[in-house]
């Protein structure tokens, strides 16, 4: 088989697995804002809820629109807020792992085709190696940023797959964990501890996003001056070779 029919059977067989997922996962994005409901659907499976919500929780992780706090809460109200949490990580865990080591194998070329050039460059600030650790334990720490988004591109540098898995899930502790506490904590009907721990998470995330949007700023303005910087050196380049 010729490299170039068994890379379009590949992206064939991944698309249609994202189909098969997002198809899996419809229950949870038709009741998106409806917890209830949707808690509603997975007791009515059974013993097969545990398993339709990891696939779920992979689901999540692959297909951008799915909203992970939903997920997470409802995890919450069925497992506890430990075993909520236990269980979340891991599926985020496998859903990120997933995707990365199909980026991996398709390349930078199927990325840039997906995503578009603009967003490539958006995030081209993680092939800066020196710094690419601390950046993502920060990105995927603090909330308001695309996380499962940036899941796509970070594939496409140097990082190992287990360092990671490592600094990614570490980072989301405090977010999922919240939103499994929150779960546990509605099943409970434990409302004053509901409303302290949502009042908890828009301060949070507020305080996020305008950090994000802070370091979004910088790194555009550095960006800006490395360019303006790249074409004064091209100028005087040229007007020395004029000059001679």
């Amino acid at each position: 088989m010729k490299k170039r029919t068994f890379n379009i059977i590949s992206i064939i067989v991944f698309l249609i697995a994202i189909v098969m997922l997002t198809a899996i996962s419809l229950p949870l994005i038709i009741h998106c804002n409806e917890p209830d409901k949707f808690k509603a659907y997975i007791d009515s499976l059974g013993s097969w809820g545990l398993v339709m919500m990891f696939f779920i929780q992979i689901a999540q992780i692959i297909v951008a629109l799915i909203p992970g706090e939903v997920v997470e809460f409802v995890a919450g109200t069925l497992y506890g807020w430990f075993g909520g949490m236990v269980f979340c990580l891991v599926g985020i865990a496998l859903g990120q792992a997933l995707i990365f080591k199909a980026v991996r194998f398709f390349g930078k070329d199927f990325v840039e085709k997906a995503a578009g050039s603009k967003v490539m460059t958006k995030f081209s600030f993680l092939h800066n190696e020196t710094k690419l650790k601390s950046v993502l334990f920060f990105l995927f720490f603090i909330p308001g940023v695309p996380k499962d988004l940036l899941t796509y591109f970070v594939p496409l540098t140097k990082i190992k797959l287990r360092e990671f898995i490592l600094i990614t899930t570490v980072a989301r502790i405090p977010s999922v964990i919240s939103s499994t506490i929150a779960g546990s904590a509605f099943t409970d009907q434990n409302y004053i501890l509901l409303v302290g721990i949502y009042i908890g998470i828009f301060v949070f995330s507020a305080i996020g996003a305008l950090i994000y949007k802070r370091f979004s700023s910088k790194r555009n303005l550095s960006e800006n001056e490395i360019s303006q910087n790249s074409e004064s050196e091209k100028e005087s380049e040229d007007a020395e070779t004029l000059n001679v």
